[in-house]
């Protein structure tokens, strides 16, 4: 069926939706390709397959089709038995979209919390933030969602194979060696929660598991886009990567993965080289040429016997008439008419005929005539014409090209290389096309190109090879063993039979087609000498011999070689015919796959384009809030093709210009930023949160707010009603003062995690005492140099929130200080506003209370703040900082007051005010 109009997809319409009109599209061209190949739609998608499993099974498809065809089944149509209404079943909807509500972390990564799993709350109607400090355990959180989501750690599994041990997916001080991740997970339409669990074991495997009737591994399947998880590197290797890698990645972007890996599978299967390798397109090809000269070669001979048994040149004449001729001259000859009765040309006993003539006319002598006769002939039929002298020269010539095209590689190990490096250079770790992948060192030359080339030198090798093999089966060589046989009595100087395994693999050197060539004019010779001794022994005998007997022993030899080039002739043309059906059957499934891989490929372009129309102008939107001013950023992508270019649409008033090359780090990073949160705004799908790994990390202060305030204000729920839960991840310490402000909006929720890879992580919430009370247990077990740490956290929080809750000034110098080790400049900066308040006669403090400052600050800058922050070496005992954690919590206090006998103490609301 004619088809003109260009396929096209729905945008509107899901994966499964699009690939039904996909199968009834190709069913216009191929019914029964189109059925298998929709059978396979799911192990394409999900990359579980392998290619020649695949075109064996659609191989399979074209046989069963034929079968199928040749049964002419027709299936008889039930009988009616009465009209019935089946009741309309609605389908069951399923979840429309995920929020994360929770995590729980324990045994992975840099969280250890043995028995007490990290829990963080997330709220699906407010911005979230999650600060710690380096080294706390932020990038674990951020790689167990990864992890418990896609199943792995690609930046871990990439490292040197001395530095991915799978064990390192598990905390070092875990005593199970056991990582367990638990989402929690709520629906968003119907509220209905769900709790994912992932666990790992030291030796690797993998548990998923989910509350109720939920199927984990489908939720986390749909929660695994491209935008959801991103950190810095994410949008540094997007822009760095080739157009096509740059490409695959925005397609996942635009909730187009499926698609995106549907037309590699496609492009894969339709590859010609692996198509033809996997089919022996080369073998099958000289099988051909060799059966066709066969049915040639039987043919002229039958035609050359024809003449001599009937005396008539057999013309265009159908093998039944000529055949028919012959029986008939057969016939007519007296003492053999007896033998053709009732028999076909075929049927006839030729040796019966032979001793029929004997009888008649007998005698040894005109017995041997007749084998003079067929000996004769047998050296004709062996000595083919083929190969002439052209012939010769031409394998010379082929073999010669080879030679060349060899001299041009190396081998296969080279071409595996070469292969290999191919591969290695699409990847985003050398995008640069002048660094080379196997030594890391820089060339002059485009290693793209470098490649290619060299490549092509063994495609033409490919080429070469297989014009060898060709011409050997084409040109009639390995026709000739039969006449080198029986010529050359000692096997071992059969030169032919020897090299026809290496001619027919295409690998026969110039040297040895010249030396073959030599041979066969020898060959050649010895026949003209044998048949000239048999001719002179056949005269003699026919002078000897009556006329008739003479004649009729040649047409009775001719019929006999008519007969046995009939068996020749059936066979060639049997072994004709099925090499001609198969190679029909392989050019079917190959311009099937074709057509299939072209057609895919144009419509999920055409979709690509259309949903990155959709894009560009939020992507432009967004960058533009980030206030880049002056730059105009554009992706462009090519008809019919998966690369994505990036491009600066306006760079201070020039126009079309690389970002790659003039961008700062920043800028790339912002391009890259505002594109992913175009697409997720735009093509969500499933999850309905997004995590943000340190994207700050490469703006400055000016520039981070501007980003904060885009996710706040236009693209994050609450503000976008239609926007993604945002979970954001910073170890920035001015940003972390911005997440303060924020979190008293109503719109924002943040938390602070504390604690180290080697015993616990905790979030701020709650976490000050859960710090307190692990850190005095380890006192009190005497663990001294363990506790420490603990120590410090939990008096550097308790003066931040003490500076916080009175609104204590503190030098610019602190506030912007990354520096954790600030116990003494809380304390400097208390005590400074203490006494201006006191000698400002405002103070709120009562004597009581100044005293206990006083006190307590000597314990705690005595027997802890002064050696910490200094780095002595001296050892902190148990029971000194017992006392220390103690004074913390009374230095505090001093800070407080009760409202109303028997409420509790609240702070005071600053220095010189109550409440």
């Amino acid at each position: 069926m004619a088809v003109t109009e260009a396929f096209r997809f729905d945008e509107n319409a899901d994966l499964e939706s699009n690939l039904t009109k996909f199968t009834t599209h190709l069913g216009l061209y191929d019914a029964a390709l189109s059925a298998q190949l929709m059978t396979l739609y799911p192990v394409l998608r999900d990359e579980i397959y392998t290619p020649s499993t695949v075109w064996n099974a659609m191989f399979q498809a074209i046989l069963d089709a034929e079968a199928a065809a040749a049964r002419q089944i027709t299936a008889p149509k039930p009988a009616a038995t009465g009209a019935t209404t089946a009741a309309a079943v609605p389908p069951v909807a399923g979840p429309t979209g995920w929020f994360l509500e929770g995590l729980s972390i324990e045994g992975f990564r840099g969280i250890n919390n043995e028995g007490k799993p990290l829990e963080l709350k997330f709220k699906s109607d407010k911005v979230n933030s999650v600060s710690a400090v380096n080294g706390v355990g932020k990038t674990s959180v951020y790689d167990a969602i990864r992890y418990a989501i896609s199943g792995r750690l690609p930046w871990l599994e990439e490292l040197p194979p001395g530095d991915r041990d799978g064990e390192y997916y598990l905390n070092r001080f875990h005593p199970a060696q056991t990582a367990t991740i638990k989402l929690s997970l709520r629906e968003m339409v119907t509220n209905q929660p769900c709790e994912i669990e992932v666990k790992r074991d030291s030796s690797g495997t993998r548990t998923v598991s989910a509350s109720g009737t939920w199927d984990a591994n489908a939720i986390l399947q749909s929660l695994n886009r491209e935008f959801v998880l991103l950190d810095g590197p994410t949008f540094q290797n997007f822009i760095a990567a080739k157009p096509q890698a740059r490409g695959r990645t925005f397609a996942g972007l635009l909730g187009l993965s499926d698609y995106s890996r549907m037309r590699q599978a496609l492009a894969a299967l339709a590859n010609t080289r692996a198509f033809n390798n996997h089919f022996g397109a080369q073998a099958h090809a000289q099988a051909q040429a060799h059966a066709q000269k066969g049915v040639n070669d039987a043919r002229d001979a039958l035609k050359r016997d024809h003449l001599i048994l009937t005396g008539n040149e057999w013309g265009t004449m159908p093998l039944a008439d000529g055949l028919a001729k012959c029986f008939s001259a057969l016939e007519q000859i007296g003492p053999l008419r007896v033998l053709c009765a009732g028999k076909t040309f075929r049927e006839i006993d030729v040796d019966a005929c032979i001793e029929a003539v004997k009888a008649a006319e007998g005698g040894p002598q005109r017995e041997r005539l007749g084998e003079c006769v067929r000996l004769r002939q047998e050296l004709v039929t062996l000595n083919v014409q083929a190969p002439d002298a052209e012939r010769t020269k031409q394998l010379a010539n082929v073999a010669k090209n080879r030679e060349e095209a060899v001299a041009k590689t190396a081998g296969d190990v080279i071409l595996q290389l070469y292969q290999a490096g191919a591969k290695a250079l699409e990847l985003p770790e050398w995008a640069n096309a002048s660094t080379c992948p196997l030594c890391d060192s820089a060339v002059a030359h485009d290693l793209h190109s470098h490649v290619a080339t060299k490549l092509s030198a063994f495609t033409a090798l490919d080429e070469a090879t297989q014009a060898v093999g060709l011409e050997w089966n084409e040109g009639g060589w390995a026709d000739l063993t039969g006449l080198e046989k029986l010529l050359e009595p000692d096997a071992a100087k059969r030169p032919i039979a020897a090299l026809s395994d290496t001619a027919q693999k295409g690998m026969l050197t110039e040297a040895q087609a010249k030396d073959l060539a030599v041979w066969l004019g020898t060959l050649r010779e010895r026949a003209g000498a044998r048949d000239a001794a048999l001719e002179k022994e056949q005269r003699e005998l026919e002078k000897i011999l009556p006329q008739s007997s003479v004649e009729v022993t040649k047409k009775v030899e001719a019929a006999r070689r008519m007969q046995e080039s009939l068996g020749k002739l059936d066979a060639a043309q049997t072994d004709l015919d099925r090499e001609k059906a198969r190679a029909g059957r392989v050019s079917r499934l190959k311009t099937f796959l074709d057509r299939a891989s072209d057609d895919f490929g144009a419509a999920e372009a055409a979709m690509s384009k259309a949903r990155l129309a959709a894009v560009e102008p939020v992507f432009k939107t967004n960058f533009a809030e980030m206030s880049f001013f002056g730059v105009t950023p554009e992706v462009v992508k090519r008809a019919n093709s998966e690369d994505l270019q990036i491009r600066l649409q306006e760079f201070h008033g020039l126009a079309n210009l690389s970002p790659q090359a003039l961008l700062s780090e920043s800028y790339r990073n912002a391009f890259a930023i505002a594109l992913y949160l175009a697409a997720a705004s735009l093509y969500g799908g499933m999850p309905k949160f997004i995590v943000l790994d340190d994207v700050t990390s490469s703006f400055d202060a000016g520039h981070q707010l501007y980003l904060v305030e885009l996710l706040r204000k236009s693209f994050a729920r609450p503000a976008n009603p239609d926007g993604l839960q945002v979970i954001l991840l910073s170890h920035d310490t001015m940003l972390e003062k911005l997440f303060n402000k924020h979190t008293g909006s109503g719109v924002w929720w943040h938390q602070r995690l504390e604690g180290n890879p080697q015993f616990a992580v905790l979030p701020q919430a709650g976490a000050v005492n859960k710090v307190r009370d692990l850190t005095i247990s380890m006192l009190q077990a005497g663990q001294a140099d363990f506790a420490k740490e603990g120590v410090r956290q939990y008096l550097e929080y308790r003066l931040s929130d003490l500076i916080s809750k009175l609104r204590i000034p503190v030098p610019v110098d602190v506030a912007f200080n990354d520096n954790k080790q600030l116990a003494g400049e809380f304390l400097g900066a208390i005590d400074s506003a203490v006494k201006l308040h006191k000698a400002g006669g405002s103070l709120i403090l009562e004597p009581a209370q100044e005293a206990g400052l006083n006190a307590n600050m000597a314990t705690i800058v005595g027997n802890f703040t002064s050696h910490w922050g200094t780095g002595q070496a001296l050892a902190f005992t148990a029971p000194a900082l017992l006392g220390v954690m103690n004074a913390i919590d009374q230095y505090c206090d001093c800070f407080t007051f009760v409202p109303n006998p028997g409420d509790p103490r609240k702070f005071y609301k600053s220095l010189s005010q109550k409440v």
